[in-house]
């Protein structure tokens, strides 16, 4: 290209450019817009971790070039439109509450801001404790589908519960977890309050479990990695949790646990694994009480015939390392410092027990558990699958509850025997409370007629009809 050429594409271009910033500035030209920003939310007060009671100042400070109005959540419910409000946290019962502060803005770009406070505004004094008690092992499927699986909750009445797929309760600073409690605590007025814990940093809905406990938790934590037999440590599909619990004075360190799901070779050996390195965990701990309430994706050596599984293949390595240390595979895993034993096959010979496979007709299995160490051998009273309604649509699988007695007698080292005094000890049981729920009332009555049978030497088969209908009369 020869000079004269270059000479007039540079012209073309100046002369372009020129009339470009010409018309820019042409009498009622709108200026270039500026790209929108997002919104950016925070809550100013109350500060993270406060305890709170009476009328709250919540303030909200919103910065954006919109005039924006928050919406101000309690525990995932919207109360008020505003960027002030005086909370009567007295509506609320005592414990842990999320609040939640969100805004969008007019191009839908939002922002959130989330704290947990607690509420303190009842000088509570916890009711004696009351013998029986209970426990409860619930998958709940993928962070809770609807309320059902509350009503199932509502109707067992338990002390303390394990649930399985928390998933998501721990957004928004516990938001789902802190609602879960509060509407239990509001149901049952005339019971000690739950407290609850639940697995942080859960990116799906089929992981995480929760600990809900009318007895004092001293002590929460997850736990991601175990240590397997060779020396090396293993990543979880699922962390566990532990719990150090006083129940009645006694630390039981709670475990819940859900080990990796499907069927095949590969997802065999990883709950293996899984358990040969949860029970190093515990084997570590010394001889203190357990509770284990697992999803253990896995079958029960004992479950056979026609107690046993059909329709898939999940193997039974898991809990024959639990549960039978002489096995010529698994007994190397077993533990060296607990006896452990399965509640339900204990005490219910010939029931099935089936905790998945009502949804779909073409499996069957039971493979939710309640699992204790020698602490709690001489303690087992009663422990039921709940298939009541709506247990059937609530969860794709049942939920497991067992009862346990619990006497000053009874308890022993972990390890010995216990089974000095025992029988007396079971004669000295009180009335138990007042209970919510017909399922809790039935189970406190046949612990009283097995107490009466016991002491006049009779084995009455018809304990669980005659409670039954002693609760339907009165």
């Amino acid at each position: 290209m020869n000079n004269r050429n270059v000479a007039i594409v540079l012209l073309v271009i100046l002369i372009v450019a020129s009339v470009g910033i010409a018309i820019m500035f042409l009498p009622g030209s709108a200026p270039p817009e500026e790209p929108n920003v997002r919104p950016q939310v925070a809550l100013t007060s109350p500060s993270e971790g406060l305890t709170v009671s009476g009328m709250v100042t919540i303030n909200v400070s919103v910065v954006d070039e919109e005039d924006l109005v928050a919406d101000i959540f309690i525990d995932g419910s919207l109360i008020a439109v505003a960027n002030t409000l005086e909370w009567n946290t007295t509506a609320y019962p005592d414990g842990k509450h999320s609040i939640r502060v969100d805004v969008v803005d007019s191009d839908g770009l939002d922002d959130s801001d989330s704290i947990e406070v607690t509420v303190d505004n009842v000088e509570e004094t916890l009711l004696p404790f009351s013998d029986p008690f209970s426990v409860l092992n619930y998958n709940i499927l993928e962070s809770g589908h609807g309320d059902e699986w509350l009503t199932v909750i509502k109707g067992a009445n338990p002390d303390l519960m394990i649930l399985v797929e928390t998933g998501y309760w721990d957004d928004n600073s516990n938001e789902v977890l802190n609602a879960a409690v509060s509407e239990l605590n509001l149901y049952f007025p005339e019971e000690n309050p739950f407290v609850g814990y639940c697995a942080q940093n859960v990116y799906y809905p089929t992981t995480g479990e929760a600990i809900l406990s009318r007895f004092p938790i001293k002590s929460f934590r997850q736990i991601g990695v175990v240590p397997l037999d060779d020396g090396s440590d293993y990543d979880v599909t699922h962390d566990f949790i532990e719990a150090v619990v006083d129940i009645n004075g006694t630390d039981v360190y709670v475990f819940g646990g859900h080990l990796k799901a499907s069927q095949g070779e590969t997802e065999e050996w990883r709950r293996e694994r899984e358990m040969e390195g949860m029970i190093n965990y515990m084997d570590s701990l010394g001889n203190v009480p357990i509770l284990y309430l697992s999803d253990q994706n896995s079958f029960s050596p004992y479950d056979t015939d026609s107690l046993g599984p059909f329709g898939m293949e999940l193997g039974y390595g898991p809990m024959t390392m639990m549960l039978n240390p002489d096995d010529t595979t698994y007994g190397q895993y077993a533990s060296t410092v607990h006896n452990f034993t399965d509640v339900f096959r204990t005490l219910n010979s010939t029931d099935p027990g089936h905790t998945y496979g009502h949804q779909d007709r073409y499996i069957s299995f039971r493979i939710d558990y309640i699992v204790v160490n020698s602490f709690f051998e001489d303690m087992l009273v009663n422990c039921t699958v709940i298939d009541d309604p709506p247990a059937h649509t609530a969860s794709d699988h049942y939920a497991v509850e067992a009862f346990f007695h619990w006497n000053i007698s009874l308890i022993h080292e972990p390890g010995s025997s216990g089974n000095e005094g025992s029988s007396e000890a079971m004669h000295q049981a009180d009335l138990p409370r007042t209970v919510q729920s017909q399922s809790k009332a039935t189970t406190h009555l046949r612990f009283i007629l097995q107490c009466l049978s016991e002491e006049l030497n009779v084995r009455d088969k018809g304990l669980d009809q005659f409670a039954l209908r002693l609760v339907q009369v009165f």
